[in-house]
């Protein structure tokens, strides 16, 4: 039964410059604080690993709704939120729903993971890309920051490699105002291109004078062979996928 997926139910998730391309590029063009259509998928990932509501140490993330089946649900976020200890998951949306969370599945090495909650009502999954975006393609960028959501534009551009990585499983995308990168708290977003989910970014690469610094993610397509392999055939059934 998927029912005996969930961990827990029910908890309640209480968080304890510019280089201008064109003349008319601005903070206001490429920044946004608005979550409304679409971007109601993202959504607040909390791992408490002193334990629920208790004082001391947690790790909060950004996640993304990407399928539906019946009361249940999936969120894809960043693998590093469950790095140490894992202590109760919750998830929360912009509009005050909560969940508890099950880790479904964890790849370290790809910096991914798959939750499994109750679903929310009124907020569509946002459809997974079959194929990674092309190189100059612009994208949005998603987190929830420390604090509040924030969405960000960035233009496709080539990853930063490094020894360990898995051939082909990047994505990087290069802040459209001075290389604007990710902060604390938005790892798990979603990397967004023409409302589907091209990417789950954990991070960037590259320090302020490296002219390739970029927020860094696992391409859609590497990550849709994950899911297809980690998850359990009728999970990966509620994962939605765009049309194209």
């Amino acid at each position: 039964m998927l029912k005996s997926l969930l961990l827990v139910a029910g908890l309640l998730l209480v968080d304890a410059e510019p280089h201008h391309e064109t003349a008319t590029t601005s903070a206001a063009t490429t920044v946004s604080y608005d979550q409304d259509g679409a971007r109601m998928a993202a959504v607040r990932v909390k791992n408490w690993t002193s334990g629920y509501m208790r004082q001391g140490q947690s790790v909060s993330g950004t996640g993304t709704l990407t399928g539906i089946y019946g009361d249940q649900a999936l969120v894809l976020t960043a693998g590093h939120l469950f790095e140490e200890k894992i202590g109760p998951i919750t998830v929360e949306f912009n509009d005050g729903q909560r969940s508890g969370a099950r880790l479904l599945a964890l790849d370290k090495q790809l910096d991914v993971a798959a939750l499994w909650i109750f679903a929310p009502k009124d907020i569509r999954p946002i459809p997974l890309a079959k194929r990674d975006p092309i190189l100059g393609q612009r994208v949005e960028i998603w987190g929830y920051g420390p604090k509040r959501f924030r969405s960000f534009l960035a233009r496709v551009s080539r990853p930063i490699p490094m020894s360990d990585d898995v051939p082909d499983s990047l994505v990087a995308a290069q802040g459209v105002l001075d290389r604007q990168v990710t902060i604390p708290g938005d790892s798990g977003g979603a990397m967004v291109y023409q409302g589907q989910m091209v990417g789950v970014h954990w991070g960037y690469r590259g320090d302020d004078q490296d002219p390739r610094r970029s927020v860094h993610a696992l391409g859609c397509s590497t990550l849709n062979d994950w899911l297809r392999r980690e998850l359990d055939p009728v999970v990966w059934q509620t994962v939605s996928f765009s049309e194209n």
